[in-house]
C-alpha cells in the first residue's frame, strides 16, 4: 500500500487550492492513501470527504523543527516520512535548507516546491495550479492539468436557488466589497431565502445583519460551518476562505475580487463566477451592484 504525504502550511483557502493538484498526483502515482500534515483548519475538514484521507496536526508531529537547521525532527514526524513512498511539500523550493533536510529524511519520491507565485506567473496571470502543476512535473512527476477538487458533504441543490449564503467578510477590508451593497443585493433577491455567515473576527457587523428579519450563521468551528454551508444552494462571499470552501463543496459560488489577482487565486470550476475589478489598480469598490446581481442571474 502506497502512501502520498503532503506538507503544508497556508491558510484555509490556500490548501484548498491544493486540493486539484493533489489529486492530480494521487492520480499519477496510484498512491492508495494520502495524509496531509497541514496547518490549515480546511485541510482537517478535508480528511476523509476528499482526496485527502488522514489529517496529522503539525503541531503535534513538531512540523516547525524543519525550519530550525538546530533541532532534530520529533521522533513521530521522522518515522512518517521515512514511511511515505511520496512526499509532496508546499513548504518551500528545492534551494531551501527546508527541502535539504527533507531529503536526509525521506526514504521515499520527494517532491518540493515554492507555494508563492513567480514573477513570470504575475506577469501571465495564470493560475496558481498551474505553476505548482509545472513545477512538480519538472521535478519528474508528469501530473495531468489539475481539475476541480471536491469535499463531499451530502446535500442536494435546486436551481433557481432557494436558500442563498452571503459572507460579507474577508481577511482584509481592502478584500471586502461594501456591507451596504451586499445588503442592497440581499434586498433584490426575490422569492428566496437568504442567510448570512460571518467568522468570529467579523463579529463587528453583526449588529447591523442582526437587524434584519434573515438568519445570521457564526462560523466558530470549520467542520460545522461546512456541514451548514453544504445545505445552501448558492453562495455569495469576497475573496476569502470561506468561498474556496464554498467552491470545494460544490456549491455555485459568486465571488467578488479585490486586491488579489482572480486569474492566480480564484477557486476552480465552471461552478464559480468571479466579479472583479477591471483593472487591478481599482478599489473593490469600483465592483457595483449590478455587475453582481447580473454575475448571480436568477
Amino acid at each position: 500500500m502506497s502512501t502520498l504525504v503532503i506538507l503544508h502550511q497556508g491558510a484555509i483557502g490556500d490548501f484548498l487550492l491544493t486540493l486539484p493538484v493533489i489529486q492530480a498526483a494521487r492520480d499519477t502515482l496510484q498512491a492508495d492513501s494520502v495524509t496531509a500534515i497541514a496547518t490549515a483548519p480546511s485541510a482537517r475538514l478535508a480528511a476523509g470527504r476528499s482526496v485527502v484521507d488522514v489529517w496529522l496536526s503539525p503541531e503535534e508531529l513538531g512540523l516547525y523543527r524543519l525550519f530550525c537547521a538546530d533541532l532534530p525532527l520529533s521522533e513521530r514526524l521522522a518515522r512518517t516520512l521515512a514511511g511515505a513512498d511520496y512526499v509532496l511539500s508546499f513548504l518551500s523550493g528545492r534551494r531551501e535548507g527546508i527541502h535539504r533536510r527533507l531529503a536526509a529524511s525521506v526514504s521515499g519520491q520527494l517532491v518540493s516546491i515554492d507555494p508563492r507565485p513567480t514573477p513570470l506567473t504575475r506577469e501571465q496571470r495564470r493560475h496558481i495550479s498551474a505553476q505548482w502543476t509545472a513545477d512538480i512535473r519538472a521535478a519528474g512527476w508528469p501530473i495531468p492539468d489539475p481539475v476541480p477538487a471536491r469535499i463531499h458533504m451530502p446535500a442536494r441543490r435546486k436551481w433557481p436557488p432557494q436558500r442563498v449564503l452571503i459572507h460579507p467578510g474577508s481577511g482584509g477590508k481592502a478584500k471586502c466589497w461594501p456591507l451596504d451593497r451586499f445588503i442592497a443585493l440581499a434586498e433584490t433577491l426575490r422569492g428566496v431565502d437568504v442567510t448570512w455567515m460571518l467568522g468570529p473576527a467579523e463579529l463587528h457587523q453583526a449588529r447591523v445583519l442582526q437587524d434584519r428579519d434573515e438568519p445570521l450563521l457564526v462560523e466558530e468551528d470549520l467542520s460545522q460551518a461546512g456541514q451548514q454551508m453544504a445545505g445552501f444552494d448558492l453562495y455569495v462571499g469576497n475573496d476569502s476562505g470561506m468561498t474556496h470552501l464554498a467552491a470545494a463543496l460544490g456549491l455555485p459560488v459568486v465571488a467578488v475580487f479585490g486586491t488579489t489577482d482572480p486569474h492566480i487565486w480564484r477557486p476552480l470550476g465552471d461552478h464559480v463566477t468571479v466579479v472583479a475589478p477591471a483593472d487591478l489598480d481599482d478599489p473593490i469598490e469600483s465592483v457595483t451592484l449590478d455587475q453582481v446581481r447580473t454575475a448571480i442571474a436568477i
